[in-house]
């Protein structure tokens, strides 16, 4: 499945295109043979329909006048709204596109309203939407706090460290780890700061403060290439405002700012 997403144009940002304006690009018999069936709502209870298209449509779309984004970058044209629905509805159409066979059995699947799951009517076994959680951690030493940079960052991003919870963990072990791994160093005194939905393809970012607890940064060369200790008030290029790290890096800036403001 593709990670995009069809917009039309909108002011100030493009917007998620209407069911009539799907239905002039592609035609009405298309537009139907598209339709997956996942429940998506908006935040006031609206149900919005979902279509995968398949790459042969995309012509017909862009030909409308249609704009078709990689996800990542609808992430940053689309409102928070409108991009928690496309997240949500490629997450739950990924999961029924891969799930039309059980892998028990092989078995063809069908959707369970009942339990809002895929189930095997052969054997009875139950898919449920992945999601993996992985924790993404703002470490902080006074006024310094511990940002890296992965080889797929834009030129000069820094961000914070982050990493897929492993079987058997808790999310305080993944830290203590991740952490260990990537940058050499130990931390405690870990809390729990918030979470994002992160749609690539199906993860749930975790995130959490941690204070250094001892050693010398010693990077993992597999995961950063580089990762250093920067002061609150020379702060490197950070990730897009959206994310949940540029959060926890702008939290870090204000609560050291206001302890120095405070003394």
């Amino acid at each position: 499945m593709e990670n995009q997403a069809v917009l039309t144009a909108g002011k100030p940002t493009p917007e998620l295109p209407t069911r009539k304006t799907l239905s002039d690009a592609l035609g009405t018999s298309r537009l139907e043979a598209s339709v997956v069936d996942v429940e998506v709502q908006t935040a006031d209870g609206k149900s919005v329909r979902v279509h995968v298209l398949p790459p042969e449509d995309l012509g017909l779309v862009h030909a409308a006048g249609l704009r078709v984004y990689p996800l990542r970058s609808a992430w940053r044209h689309l409102s928070p709204e409108d991009f928690r629905i496309v997240g949500t509805a490629r997450q739950k159409a990924d999961w029924i596109l891969t799930h039309r066979f059980c892998s028990r059995c092989a078995a063809p699947t069908a959707l369970d309203p009942d339990t809002q799951s895929i189930r095997c009517p052969k054997c009875g076994q139950m898919h449920y939407p992945r999601i993996s959680p992985a924790v993404i951690v703002l470490v902080q030493r006074g006024r310094r706090a511990l940002l890296g940079r992965s080889p797929r960052f834009a030129d000069g991003v820094y961000s914070t460290l982050a990493g897929f919870v492993e079987p058997g963990e808790t999310l305080e072990e993944c830290v203590h780890r991740e952490i260990k791994e990537e940058a050499g160093i130990r931390v405690h005194n870990i809390r729990y700061f918030g979470s994002q939905s992160h749609p690539f393809p199906n993860s749930l970012m975790v995130g959490f403060i941690a204070d250094w607890l001892d050693g010398n940064l010693s990077i993992d060369p597999d995961e950063l290439t580089d990762a250093q200790w920067f002061d609150a008030d020379d702060l490197p290029l950070r990730p897009h405002p959206r994310s949940i790290a540029f959060r926890l890096i702008e939290d870090f800036k204000q609560r050291v700012q206001n302890e120095n403001g405070s003394r």
